[in-house]
């Protein structure tokens, strides 16, 4: 049994409590120290562990100290009674429930009335029967443990209550944000800003360190960090990563999935931190994904998980509208082109029709004219010729015009048929070449060809090489000034033999380049019809060129343009 002696009590900081921690502390207090012992064994009989004190003050401080379950309160007492004590001890509980049974030898109604108005819990008058009192005592026992259970529900209520509003709170502003970001992203069909824009409110919203986005190229296994919002030790982008090389990482994005992590090796940039990473996908597969990161020890909860996921989503939505749109625009524009294309054609097919019927014409009226002069025989036979001549060079201008657009209709068609044979570039290529030697003295151009011993055999369509050479010759012709260079060279290697065209006097820009190829383009002259022709002929020496395997392409430097045709020696 715990019993401190009167003497002792004095000093309450002194006292030890009995082991059996889990049991109910009663707080016993009473002057008269047989009756304080008896109720003290009394309460140790039933389990309980007992503190006890002698006066009202001493019930106090004991009451202070160990915080007992019920306090056993005498009435009469020197130094404090027990009306005041419990009164006091009511205010020291404040919120706290502690029972009070006041035993005492006062069985008149004022007095029972008085400890009840003190704060007693209940009364009960001496000579006490023990049963009635242990009874007694284990009821107020109980009575204490509930409310301190209804207590502690309460407050796990209020915790919860206080929990479940901060979450309905966060869901609410994710819910405006969420709103936000879709109706910016919805708005833009620029991917750039739309990237932006959803680093930049991410960051913001959970107030992560560091958020990046990246695109993906699934053809070459990439992922490039588009757009980037971070503090200092962090940067990413631009910075582009090869899937392969983290396939723990890109396997579970590349199927959709998000994932959170702490990495356990220290980046030497940005340290040990927490990361979040959410793919940026639709129902036709991953377009990037996101990344947050965060200190080390953060754990990102449901709600922001599911904001990310949302995000992400309506960052794809937003994504593959903007795609759509520009490949819209890419269509519009070259609808634009090609209707521009075809007005050109129109144009130049008209003027090219019209110029030579109008010389036919013409030609056609003066012939009965000459036939039916009185000039000299001589005089009218030159006239004749003169107006057969005409008449020859424009229909052969009419029909290599028609030609033209038929066997450019052929080639991309696939109508085309190939029949090879060898050419010998040493006796061939001097023969085609000089079929301009006249043209190019007449225009004070200088001609050269430049053609090596050790060339090999060609095996390819003659019919096609020839035309692409004079194609590129007679291209040179029209627009090299005078006192100028023509230059045609030949190199072999052993698959190829390389043929150069190239003229000087004349730059083509740069922009331009891209569409020297393209069908009825016209190289841009301050006069677009001072050098006639229709735009087919680059086109179909392109065409040509494809056709038998080999390769064209065009430079321009220095003042020179050179057209660089490559020959398979075996087609």
């Amino acid at each position: 049994m715990f019993n401190v002696k009167t003497s002792q009590i004095s000093d309450l900081s002194t006292q030890t409590l009995p082991s059996q921690e889990n049991s109910p502390l009663v707080l016993v207090t009473d002057d008269e120290e047989g009756v304080r012992s008896l109720l003290c064994m009394l309460m140790e009989q039933e389990g309980y562990r007992v503190v006890e004190a002698c006066n009202g003050k001493q019930c106090l401080e004991a009451y202070t100290t160990w915080h007992p379950d019920v306090v056993l309160l005498d009435a009469m007492m020197p130094v404090m009674d027990g009306f005041t004590c419990c009164q006091q001890l009511v205010e020291l509980a404040k919120s706290d429930f502690t029972p009070v049974l006041m035993i005492t030898s006062l069985r008149d109604a004022e007095s029972v009335d008085r400890a009840f108005a003190a704060g007693a819990t209940d009364y009960v008058t001496k000579p006490f029967h023990i049963d009635v009192l242990c009874q007694r005592v284990r009821r107020l026992i109980q009575q204490s443990q509930l409310y301190q259970q209804v207590q502690q529900l309460n407050a796990d209520l209020e915790c919860q209550v206080q929990k479940r509003t901060q979450e309905l709170q966060q869901a609410l502003e994710f819910e405006a944000t969420l709103k936000r970001i879709a109706d910016k992203v919805r708005d833009s069909m620029d991917e750039a800003q739309i990237l932006a824009t959803v680093v930049q409110e991410i960051v913001l919203t959970l107030g992560v360190r560091a958020c990046n986005t990246s695109m993906y190229d699934l053809d070459r296994g990439a992922s490039t960090v588009q757009y980037e919002q971070a503090t200092a030790g962090f940067a990413y982008h631009g910075r582009i990563l090869q899937m392969a090389n983290f396939p723990e990482l890109y396997n579970r994005l590349l199927q959709g999935e998000y994932f959170q992590f702490c990495s356990l090796p220290i980046n030497p940039s940005r340290g040990r931190v927490s990361m979040l990473a959410c793919p940026i996908f639709d129902d036709r597969g991953v377009l990037g994904d996101l990344w947050l990161v965060n200190q080390a020890d953060y754990s990102f909860n449901e709600l922001e998980i599911r904001l990310v996921q949302q995000v992400a989503n309506q960052c794809a939505i937003a994504i593959r509208q903007a795609r759509l749109y520009q490949a819209a625009q890419a269509h519009v524009a070259e609808l634009q082109k090609l209707n521009q294309l075809k007005d050109d054609f129109l144009s130049t097919i008209s003027h090219e029709l019209r110029t030579p019927i109008s010389k036919i014409k013409v030609a056609a009226q003066m012939l009965p004219v000459a036939i039916n002069s009185e000039d000299e025989l001589e005089e009218k036979n030159k006239k004749i010729a003169k107006y057969l001549s005409i008449l020859q060079s424009e229909c052969e201008q009419e029909i290599k015009l028609i030609n033209d657009l038929l066997t450019l209709q052929q080639l991309e068609s696939g109508e085309q048929i190939l029949d090879l044979s060898e050419i010998d570039l040493h006796t061939w290529l001097p023969t085609v070449v000089a079929q301009f030697q006249e043209r190019t003295s007449k225009m004070q151009q200088n001609l050269h060809l430049d053609l090596p011993a050790n060339l090999p055999i060609l095996v390819s369509h003659a019919f096609s090489v020839e035309r692409i050479i004079t194609e590129l010759l007679t291209n040179a012709c029209k627009y090299t000034p005078a006192n100028e260079q023509i230059h045609i060279a030949l190199r072999a290697s052993s698959t190829h033999i390389q043929l150069s065209v190239t003229n000087s006097g004349i730059e083509i820009p740069q922009s331009e380049l891209e569409r020297i190829f393209d069908k009825f383009y016209r190289i841009p002259t301050s006069d677009r019809w001072k050098h006639r022709g229709t735009g087919l002929g680059l086109a179909l020496v392109k065409k040509l060129v494809e056709h038998i395997g080999g390769l064209i392409r065009v430079e321009d430097t220095a003042g020179k343009t050179c057209f660089i045709v490559e020959f398979p020696i075996n087609r």
